[in-house]
């Protein structure tokens, strides 16, 4: 199974904990970044632009809450999505929110996928497992 290049951009401790945690043990050679809001996201996309980054070592896949905060999780999936050299990036929406307008919501910034956070611990590992083997295994990614 291929690496990835993975941003867990999410404030609650314990679920990025739990999210990065599932991320490694099902794959020990993924790379994944924790920010603890949308700000520091953008701020962390816009340094590697200004390295001028190659795009194969851009992220493969961003995993975004949308209730953060300083900057939301919607504010940042528009400002991704609006930016030509980022935009290509897979967003998959990780929310505790079940709410139609949420949903709706991402997808009409350019949200790749939306998953709803399973309460239950062994719940949300496997439903990130999953997103793991989903993008990893079965869907082709952007080629740098």
């Amino acid at each position: 199974m291929k690496p990835l290049n993975i941003i867990v951009a999410e404030d609650n401790d314990d679920h990025a904990e739990m999210i990065v945690d599932a991320l490694q043990d099902y794959n020990p050679e993924n790379k994944v970044i924790r920010f603890r809001n949308g700000e520091q996201l953008i701020s962390h996309l816009q340094d590697l632009k200004q390295q001028k980054v190659a795009k194969h070592l851009l992220p493969n896949l961003i995993l975004l809450d949308i209730k953060m905060p300083l900057m939301d999780g919607f504010e940042a999936l528009k400002l991704i999505k609006d930016d030509e050299t980022i935009k290509h990036i897979p967003i998959m929406m990780v929310s505790t929110s079940e709410n139609a307008l949420d949903i709706e919501q991402s997808y009409k910034y350019g949200a790749n996928s939306y998953i709803v956070k399973p309460f239950d611990y062994t719940d949300f590992t496997k439903k990130i497992v999953e997103v793991n083997r989903f993008w990893a295994a079965t869907s082709e990614l952007p080629k740098p």
